[in-house]
């Protein structure tokens, strides 16, 4: 379960609810699902219709965080009307929620459909969207007890086990009548599309848990076919050019969005149509139906040569016959007629009703059947490998950039990643990057209890960055860490360390004597945030520059917050 909290959180439920996601292991060893922090608030009076986006392979759902107010009890949910709650040896009471109102259920529903419009209008398909309602409070029991209110609203408690059945039905919600699942490149495109705010998680996260990889945005509307058509086995395309046109997207750069089931669906209809062809070139000819009137037609066996696409037949006479239910499919040929007819090739007789064939159709000769087999089976080898050469191409080619968040993009040298001078523009306030250091261990550069926890459990790379901005007018300094861990288990223990008061932290880069033109000497009445992502500790202090020029704590607080989606310089080999 990765859980991404990007900024601080607001309610006293919401702390609850990711506080027990942190307390789970990333990857798939739980839950595979990435937990987003995306507050949906509607009206004049603020009220929240979500708090949190839930993805998972299987698909998406919104999630409302309650809390209940004053009550305690065994809480009754119904998909209609007021919720109850009823005290042990007590009557039954009207649920009372902080924020207003006794169900939650309207409010999901509504911010499901903003989910579901957002996506579509960022062209992704969100298939089914589940509701799920978490209550926080003094609840001792659910009714339904195991939180499934049908048509996909949920409700779960904070106790793990409640939690994770409640995921696995909004899953199974998800889930129905999905082709597809949701893959690394579809997942932060949605966060994106979601306004995720500052970096979304990484593709070696997503695949971590469970989500497939593909460098490319496969949940368009037109590459998601029926799930029984996705079942079904191929079937023979009029051409390989068509089968590709189908997975085609109408924007520009269409071809890249091809995925890797539709290479293999066209490789695979253009082995079927040369194999089709030369069969059919090299079979001897068919008997001739008795017919009594003479029209332009040629017999071409009981399913067309992909290559010739079909047509109507032309009209007949009055006199013709109808055609039986079982005919052969035919195609129209123009008819040739006088001196300019060629002789016709040597066969047995023919009906009188049977008209001359056109000189470029007829049909081959005993001893040419193998001749023209070998340049169908030449042009289907060509095509066959154009095709797979398109494929390997588009599959090697490198992944859009779809997650949020600005910054330069990494490259696995040492010289990669932001550079001094650099401005990152984060919630409209510019940030240059002033100063950077790389290095491979933490040892000696950390205090208090935190380098003692350090010096124990050694960080792999650290990467610290100094930026400098303006709040209110006020110049202000923000201090950027990263530190990696050996495993994401340790990198939570070093955040929740270095989250206490009094324990240290790790060193900022003015702390070890760095600085710039117009920067402080020292941070002073620096503002906190922190985030973890994987093995990877995100620890951010902000302060103003200037002692004698400064401005609310909580615009140098809304900095820090900002800090933790300012990149720093990669470590060397990542």
């Amino acid at each position: 379960m990765l859980a991404l909290t990007p900024e601080p959180l607001q309610t006293a439920g919401e702390r609850a609810f990711f506080g027990e996601l942190a307390r789970w292991d990333t990857g798939a060893s739980v839950r595979a699902a990435v937990v987003a922090s995306i507050p949906l608030v509607d009206g004049p009076l603020g009220r929240r219709q979500s708090d949190a986006v839930l993805l998972v392979p299987e698909g998406v759902a919104v999630i409302r965080v309650v809390e209940v107010l004053r009550q305690s009890g065994v809480v009754t949910a119904t998909p209609d009307g007021a919720w109850s709650i009823a005290p042990e040896g007590g009557p039954s009471q009207v649920l009372q929620l902080v924020g207003g109102g006794s169900s939650p259920l309207d409010g999901l529903m509504r911010a499901g459909m903003d989910t579901a419009m957002k996506l579509r209008r960022a062209g992704l398909e969100p298939g089914r969207i589940a509701r799920l309602t978490v209550l926080v409070g003094e609840i001792t029991g659910l009714v339904p007890a195991d939180g499934d209110l049908g048509e996909g609203d949920l409700v779960a408690t904070l106790d793990p086990r409640s939690l994770l059945l409640a995921f696995a039905r909004a899953s199974r919600h998800a889930g129905v009548d999905n082709p597809r699942f949701w893959t690394t490149a579809d997942v932060r495109a949605a966060l994106q599309a979601l306004q995720l705010p500052g970096r979304g998680p990484t593709v070696e996260e997503l695949n971590g848990e469970a989500f497939p990889y593909s460098p490319y945005v496969l949940r368009r509307p037109q590459l998601l076919a029926p799930a029984a058509m996705a079942a079904s086995p191929i079937h023979l395309a009029p051409s390989t050019e068509t089968a590709v046109a189908e997975d085609e997207q109408p924007e520009a750069g269409a071809a890249q969005q091809l995925s890797a089931t539709s290479v293999a669906r066209a490789v695979a209809a253009s082995v079927a149509s040369a194999n089709a062809a030369a069969v059919a070139a090299a079979a001897p000819p068919r008997p001739v139906p008795d017919l009594t009137v003479q029209r332009d037609t040629v017999e071409v066996d009981e399913r067309p040569t992909p290559s010739t696409p079909s047509t109507p037949s032309t009209p007949s006479t009055p006199s013709a016959p109808a055609a039986p239910a079982t005919a052969p499919r035919t195609s129209v040929l123009p008819a040739v007629t006088g001196a300019d007819a060629p002789p016709p090739p040597e066969r047995p007789p023919l009906s009188p009703a049977w008209g001359p064939p056109p000189p470029d159709r007829g049909r081959p000769r005993s001893g040419a059947a193998g001749g023209r087999r070998w340049p169908v089976l030449l042009a289907a080898l060509v095509a066959l490998a154009v095709v797979v050469g398109v494929g390997l191409w588009l599959l090697s080619g490198p992944e859009p950039d779809v997650g949020g968040g600005g910054g330069t993009s990494a490259t696995p040298t040492a010289e990669a990643g932001p550079r001094t001078g650099d401005v990152e523009v984060v919630d409209g306030t510019s940030y240059t990057l002033e100063a950077t250091d790389v290095t491979d261990t933490c040892a000696g550069h950390a205090y208090g209890d935190v380098a003692g926890f350090l010096a124990q459990n050694d960080c792999t790379g650290l990467s610290r960055a100094l930026y400098s901005a303006s709040a209110e007018g006020r110049p202000v300094v923000v201090s950027v860490v990263r530190a990696t861990m050996a495993d994401p288990a340790t990198a939570r223990q070093l955040r929740e360390l270095a989250d206490t008061n009094g324990s240290g932290n790790v060193n900022d880069l003015l702390r070890e004597g760095v600085t710039f033109d117009g920067g402080p000497s020292a941070l002073r009445s620096a503002e906190y945030a922190s985030a973890v992502s994987g093995p990877t500790v995100t620890i951010v202090e902000s302060s103003w520059s200037d002692p004698a020029a400064v401005g609310s704590v909580a615009a140098v607080d809304e900095v820090a917050t900002d800090g933790l989606s300012l990149p720093t310089r990669p470590l060397p080999g990542s």
